[in-house]
């Protein structure tokens, strides 16, 4: 009865989310669910929550992240995404960021200009590095320019990004009306790329080291009546796994390798299990059915080419997944919770079903949703509406609705039993 979305780790091929998920939005797919890991948290945020722009312009915006192929030949590191550890560093570059992007990029031209400066910039820039250092970059200095955390709560869905805590020795999960910037950092800092990030007198990992893909963390998929999951998985693939051009490339591999072999688990556990215990339809974006095989090679690569062929690709898998499931997604949207509660206020039984519902929460045995459904009917039929079906359809639905919101202590309860026997 309603959609969720999964977005994995993956930072180079990002773009391939950020391509896909536009087309998506594109053809009107709405989320109930967004659950995020890795570079997946990036595509999320500035899905849900832009800075600047429209959320077509920022996801559009995803390819500028690439340095222009001409600076990229000859030095193949990102150099405006990574930045020097530190905090002089910090606080350089803190005083030049701002300023660098407001460049324009509207030309070739301009994203040579923009790129190179940036180059030199960051050359430039004083570093601490030593050998107690437990990080080679600095937290992301630049998610507060493209991300709007005030908005984030806005946002029509639950929203989640995931972490590992040291000190719980387990991975934590993030909700919307709680993630600042600094909670993108502490659910980002993969380990030697950044330094363990502390927050609130706890020290945090990137999530997607140890779970690529948060597919329903805390059942958040059954809670919310989600009956069809939809995952962007671009690290699973195992064309990633390759013979290193050199120690650069050798220093990336020792990193994707094993997260693909953990991606591959992750979805074919949840596909085969987790999905089966919650009810859910599990659909993959098939991003591999469009990458040629001249492009693997080059699908971990930072430059503007291949960021902006990867959102290319991105697209039009996305726009092909959106005809192919057309039915079933348009089916599943007009059954979401804000559509079914939006159709009985229409109706002008709103008022009266939640009475219903109070009634019932208030229970020492809270009605099941059969029963809730049986008393939603007899509503109708007071008010000479028994022969709407739309009414009655959305009845039925909100009546599977409510049953799980006053449900989740005697769930945890289950759930909590069930871990202790194991």
């Amino acid at each position: 009865m309603a959609i969720g979305l999964v977005l994995g780790g993956g930072a180079p091929n990002l773009p391939l989310m950020s391509g896909a998920l536009l087309a998506l939005d594109d053809a009107g797919i709405e989320f109930d669910v967004v659950s995020t890991t890795g570079a997946g948290m990036l595509i999320g945020l500035l899905y849900a929550a832009p800075r600047n722009g429209t959320r077509k312009e920022t996801l559009q915006a995803t390819r500028e992240m690439g340095v222009h192929d001409s600076i990229y030949n000859m030095f193949p590191v990102n150099y405006k995404i990574f930045h020097k550890a530190g905090p002089m560093a910090e606080a350089y570059t803190k005083f030049h960021q701002t300023w660098l992007a407001a460049m324009p990029r509207e030309n070739e031209a301009q994203r040579f200009m923009s790129d190179i400066t940036q180059f030199w910039v960051a050359a430039f820039c004083p570093s601490d590095m030593n050998p107690k250092q437990n990080g080679m970059c600095q937290p992301p200095p630049w998610i507060d320019l493209v991300v709007d955390f005030d908005k984030l709560t806005d946002f029509d869905g639950e929203f989640l990004m995931s972490a590992y805590c040291i000190e719980d020795e387990a991975e934590v999960t993030f909700a919307k009306e709680e993630i600042t910037s600094d909670h993108f950092k502490a659910a980002l800092a993969m380990p030697l790329i950044y330094a363990p990030y502390k927050m609130d007198g706890k020290t945090y990992l990137e999530g997607s080291a140890f779970d690529t893909l948060a597919f329903s963390p805390g059942n958040v998929m059954s809670r919310n009546l989600v009956d069809t999951v939809i995952y962007f998985d671009i690290l699973g693939q195992r064309k990633l796994i390759a013979e290193p051009d050199n120690l650069y490339d050798a220093w990336v591999h020792s990193i994707i390798n094993p997260l693909t072999r953990i991606a591959e688990m992750d979805s074919a556990n949840y596909e085969t299990t987790g999905s089966q215990l919650e009810g859910i339809d599990v659909l993959r974006m098939p991003f591999r059915d469009n990458i040629s095989e001249e492009q693997w090679p080059k699908v971990l690569d930072w430059s503007y080419s291949n960021m902006s062929t990867l959102f290319d690709i991105g697209y039009k898998t996305g726009t092909e997944f959106a005809q192919t499931h057309k039915a079933k997604l348009e089916a599943t949207n007009v059954k979401t919770p804000k559509n079914t509660i939006e159709t009985i206020a229409k109706k002008g039984m709103g008022k009266e079903m939640m009475d219903i519902v109070k009634t019932a929460k208030k229970s020492a045995a809270p009605a099941k949703g059969s029963e809730l459904k049986k008393q939603f009917e007899k509503l109708a039929k007071a008010e000479g509406k028994e022969n709407d079906k739309d009414l009655i359809t959305a009845f039925s639905y909100a009546a599977q609705m409510f049953e799980q919101s006053y449900g989740p202590e005697k769930n945890a309860k289950k759930q909590s039993t069930a871990s202790k026997d194991k």
